[in-house]
């Protein structure tokens, strides 16, 4: 059995007290792991893209990258859980040199690195189709640029045009090994469009119970003919999610265990794993339990 560990790489500075009344600053140098066995690090590295490369559940996360203020770590890929396959970047216009930099690890890691467009928050700003071609141009550019591995999107149910052009666009521009994720209803997608994705994301993130869970499955699988093994759960990670007597769960957690009942299903998406990432109970250590609920003997 693999253990994955995560690396959060942060340079501290301490304070320490003379006599009591007088502080004084000592650096602190972190050693990263790759810098302290070369070696260890490279059969690490290598046994996290084998376990990624072969058959399991799917977790997937969105992370705000490149803040304006970065605050701590938790704002940068690089102090995600090494086991993550998936991570889309949901300020991916702004992605910036620190993002540059943890492309080599998440590489390294095999973790996949998606450049997110909400066109549903974003429908007025797009509404010309023009500036929407133009603006896909640009996104296509930058994947390119910064050797990133595809798209997901979400959209708007009644700008028919603009999903379809979405599509078309991101599509014809992913290159092997590429993803394309949909984040939503797939019901939101042309028929002859959904084939085209490599996940959907459900839009299970605000649902209250497992009931309303299920429905949503049998809609997608049934009415959208999507395949099982394509379909990823959807939960926030501050979110409750209560259970058919009622019991509350936190909603990763419980949604993990339902990927697995309600299909087996492609996996798990896990939404918002910046926020509080760091406290007592710790978002990180959440995501780990649910990367090791789906996949035991990983």
């Amino acid at each position: 059995m693999i253990r994955f560990l995560a690396f959060c790489a942060a340079v501290a500075t301490f304070a320490a007290c003379n006599d009591w009344t007088e502080m004084e600053t000592v650096d602190s140098k972190v050693e990263k792991p790759w810098e302290q066995d070369p070696a260890l690090w490279a059969e690490y590295t290598a046994a996290l893209r084998a376990y990624k490369q072969s058959e399991h559940f799917i977790v997937y996360a969105r992370l705000h990258n490149s803040p304006e203020k970065a605050s701590s770590e938790q704002d940068f890929m690089r102090c995600l859980p090494d086991s993550l396959d998936i991570v889309t970047l949901t300020n991916a216009d702004n992605f910036s040199k620190f993002d540059a930099e943890d492309m080599d690890v998440m590489r390294e890691k095999g973790t996949k690195v998606l450049y997110q467009v909400d066109y549903a928050a974003r429908a007025e700003e797009f509404a010309d189709m023009q500036a929407l071609d133009a603006y896909l141009d640009r996104v296509v550019a930058a994947v390119a640029a910064n050797g990133m591995d595809g798209y997901s999107f979400t959209t708007d149910p009644l700008a028919t045009d603009a999903t379809a052009r979405i599509v078309e666009k991101f599509a014809a521009a992913k290159s092997e090994g590429q993803l394309l994720v949909f984040e939503g209803n797939p019901l939101s997608l042309a028929a002859a469009d959904r084939p085209r994705v490599d996940f959907v994301a459900l839009d299970t993130e605000k649902l209250e119970n497992v009931q309303e869970v299920r429905l949503r499955v049998m809609n997608a699988t049934g009415y959208a003919g999507i395949a099982p093994e394509k379909l990823l759960l959807a939960a926030e990670i501050s979110a409750p999610l209560l259970d058919e007597d009622r019991t509350e769960f936190a909603a990763v957690e419980e949604m993990s265990r339902r990927v697995i009942e309600f299909g087996p299903l492609g996996g798990l998406a896990a939404y918002n794993i910046a926020e509080d990432y760091y406290h007592a109970e710790m978002n990180y250590q959440t995501i780990r339990k649910a990367i090791q609920t789906l996949n035991p003997a990983k």
